[in-house]
């Protein structure tokens, strides 16, 4: 308690500094496939419940209390946050006993390839429930819970001319979020995160200066919500302040596919919305309202609109569409639709994403009637135990009656988790208008959670 203490009294202070908060990692949903010890002792102790009841989806939610993914982890998601992602540190398997549920004869191992199927893994007979030391020191059903994600960025311009053109090397908080959770009743959950936002954003959005801001100006309450989960086929109703399902929720918000179409770190809204959620077919809609005047942390433009998103996920494949409408009181309505998709090539895992904007004639005359296109490509090779590289090539034309407005980003990295709860990611970025190189750079992002 202690520690926890000390942790929520380090991260508070963090909030007084410049901060954007990341999404969730959907390339883990995928390779979860893989990690089967985190919703199962590994050689694999207990039953299969029918498909009605299962809780895992290989989706974000299955590992965070946020249906849309991102934020507060789920006991599963500290689980696996300690017992598959690290390369080193205490793992919650070290205080089971998998072997006294066993009959005679299990395998050791259980493992999944998208060509071979399930090999080694048998289902056992025993509920996971009776386990009692499942999940070691992690409570397995919190009535309350707190937790924080930290990242600290440092970035780096590598032209010579960098200097002049006002792009300098920079270390700033990228992150630093506080997350509460409640659970009264065993299918109700109160959730709500709230960080800081940056002056900068703030100030251009809403034309005050540096002189103006108050302190409630920094404030950020980005999601407040009210769920009723645990349905069957992992179904679920909220209502309240959250993010629309739409497309991959990437952790770089800068991607084109994120901060071009309005998906960024400030997308919140309020609204209504459910989804139907097991491993195979999924289905989530929502209704909703933006840009309340007052809010802390709003910055979207008053409006409002829907999303509809459905798909089918398997063991070695996801595949999904969306819908996004948004008719703001402005006239500057949008159509957005696209398909996401991803492939389970363990240990490679690949991500990929299309989308088409639409808006309406009643735009401003820059923009009126345009469409535009974004494109998203990712793959990400786990080299070993906490360390895997990756490459991600991104293109956009944000409007096809325009001539050369078509933009290119090409990144190569490496991310790694050394330690429980410690993760350091490292890119080189390349930066493309047209066919004409702008700029190229290297970020370094430190990130803490809990």
């Amino acid at each position: 308690m202690t520690v926890r203490l000390l942790a929520l009294a380090l991260v508070t202070s963090a909030l007084a500094l410049l901060c954007v908060p990341a999404s969730a990692t959907p390339i883990y949903a995928i390779r979860s496939a893989n990690a089967c010890d985190t919703c199962h002792i590994e050689p694999s102790g207990w039953y299969n419940p029918a498909d009605v009841d299962r809780l895992c989806t290989l989706d974000c939610v299955g590992c965070h209390v946020d249906a849309a993914g991102g934020g507060m982890r789920k006991p599963a998601g500290v689980f696996y946050g300690r017992e598959v992602l690290p390369t080193w540190g205490t793992r919650p398997s070290a205080s089971a006993n998998p072997k006294k549920y066993l009959a005679p004869g299990y395998p050791e191992k259980g493992r999944y390839r998208l060509f071979e199927g399930f090999s080694g893994w048998w289902a056992g007979t025993t509920p996971m429930a009776e386990i009692e030391e499942r999940y070691g020191d992690i409570d397995p059903d919190p009535v309350f819970d707190w937790a924080y994600d930290y990242r600290g960025a440092t970035f780096a311009p590598l032209e010579e001319d960098a200097a002049e053109n006002d792009r300098n090397v920079v270390s700033f908080p990228m992150q630093a979020d506080i997350y509460l959770m409640g659970r009264p009743m065993d299918n109700l959950v109160l959730y709500t995160s709230f960080g800081l936002q940056g002056a900068k954003r703030r100030n251009a959005q809403d034309g005050f200066t540096e002189e103006g801001v108050d302190a409630i100006d920094y404030l950020a309450v980005r999601e407040l919500s009210v769920t009723y989960d645990r349905l069957p086929n992992n179904s679920y109703v909220r209502a309240g302040r959250f993010k629309p399902h739409y497309g991959w929720h990437l952790p770089d918000h800068t991607a084109f596919i994120r901060r071009d179409l309005g998906f960024d770190q400030n997308r919140q809204v309020f609204g209504i919305g459910g989804g139907y959620n097991p491993q195979y077919l999924f289905a989530h809609a929502s209704a909703f309202y933006q840009g309340l005047d007052g809010w802390p942390g709003e910055l979207g433009d008053e409006g409002i609109g829907g999303t509809v998103q459905a798909g089918y996920r398997a063991l070695g494949w996801q595949a999904g569409g969306n819908v996004h409408v948004l008719n703001r009181t402005d006239g500057q309505n949008e159509l957005t639709s696209g398909v996401f998709w991803g492939v389970n090539l363990y240990p490679v895992v690949y991500l990929g994403e299309l989308d088409v904007r639409m808006k309406s004639a009643e735009a401003d005359a820059a923009q009126a009637g345009s469409s535009g296109i974004f494109a998203y490509h990712e793959l990400n090779w786990l080299v070993l135990r906490g360390f895997s590289l990756l490459t991600s090539y991104q293109w956009a034309d944000p409007n096809l009656d325009l001539l050369d407005d078509h933009k290119h980003r090409g990144i190569a990295g490496m991310q790694w988790n050394p330690y429980t709860a410690i993760q350091l990611d490292l890119q080189y970025r390349a930066n493309f208008q047209a066919s004409d190189f702008t700029e190229h750079e290297v970020l370094f992002i430190f990130h803490s959670f809990l």
